[in-house]
């Protein structure tokens, strides 16, 4: 009987650990942005990000090379001679939602959320401070936001010849369904 009890008790214990972080792998990231030459859009449904809804930490990471093109040249560029894919492989972001309290976890609804950190592209680290929504949905957790990225910022330099024509910020859509880890 106490052995029994003993395995209940733990078991609730290790569920109330891993009930507080929240998984997917399967985020989502589009890149848009629109010059006199092209339309630069992409999306990466390969995003694997963690959230732990007791601190409000959050880590996400992808593989540049997993963004689907709607123009391949544009992608092959993209990947060779501004993100050099082959060099800097990943992008990363480290960071907190810092206004946690402001999310019921346990009502369905949509809230505010400001969240801030570091976002690691082209081997350059970057504070950011955005904002966007947390859906709550049962046990399913929708974060999504937009915000714009500065290439310069991260080291990714225009060639010469397009600085005229070419923007230096790209506008990012992310979505990511959270489920229990």
């Amino acid at each position: 009987m106490k052995k029994t009890i003993l395995i209940l008790v733990l078991f609730f214990i290790v569920t109330g650990i891993f009930a507080q972080k929240y998984i997917t792998k399967q985020g989502r990231i589009d890149i848009f942005s629109e010059t006199q030459l092209f339309t630069i859009e992409a999306v990466n449904k390969k995003v694997a990000t963690i959230l732990n809804i007791e601190n409000g930490e959050v880590v996400a990471s992808l593989l540049n090379r997993s963004f689907e093109w709607e123009e391949a040249l544009v992608g092959e560029h993209f990947n060779e001679n501004y993100m050099e894919s082959h060099l800097y492989p990943k992008a990363i972001f480290k960071g907190t939602i810092t206004n946690l309290k402001d999310v019921n976890f346990k009502k369905d609804g949509t809230y505010d959320v400001k969240f801030e950190g570091d976002l690691t592209i082209h081997g350059e680290t970057r504070k950011y401070v955005e904002t966007g929504t947390m859906t709550v949905e049962g046990k399913t957790l929708k974060f999504k936001t937009t915000f714009t990225v500065s290439l310069e910022n991260h080291g990714i330099k225009i060639e010469e010849s397009y600085k005229d024509r070419m923007k230096d910020e790209i506008e990012l859509k992310l979505n990511f369904e959270y489920n229990p880890y």
